[in-house]
């Protein structure tokens, strides 16, 4: 697989290779996500980056979560292979209070943030990747 292919489309989600360095894991709706699905993520992810250190802003479509194995696993030092941060955009009080629970309870190795605004989201990511 190349760069030239911008998005990959699994049963359950969408990765897509934004700009140098950004990657965007989107959860479809009603999603559950699984660890084993974290894998296949974490591999397309990587393959879309070039191999190369990139950024994750993770989208989600109504309803889409994640299994309490795919949480553990995603929060795990182990886990972590070129990522160097994430950003998670919240588009609802729901999600907010599940993604401050990640934070919380999970604690990532990743450096992690919620975001409301998008935007804001990748404007952090970008400050991070720059600096690698």
């Amino acid at each position: 697989m190349s760069n030239d292919t911008k998005k990959i489309t699994t049963q359950k989600c969408e990765v897509t290779f934004l700009e140098e360095g950004i990657v965007e894991n989107y959860i479809k709706p009603g999603i559950v996500v699984e660890a084993v699905d974290l894998e296949e993520l974490k591999k397309i992810s990587s393959e879309l980056a070039g191999n190369k250190p990139y950024v994750i802003i993770v989208t989600s479509g109504e309803l889409a979560s994640f299994s309490k194995e795919a949480r553990e696993l995603s929060a795990s030092k182990s886990f972590i292979t070129n990522a160097v941060a994430k950003a998670i955009v919240v588009d609802s009080i729901a999600k907010k209070i599940i993604g401050n629970f990640y934070l919380r309870v999970n604690k990532p190795y990743l450096p992690t943030k919620l975001f409301s605004d998008r935007a804001e989201a990748l404007t952090w990511l970008r400050s991070i990747i720059n600096k690698q």
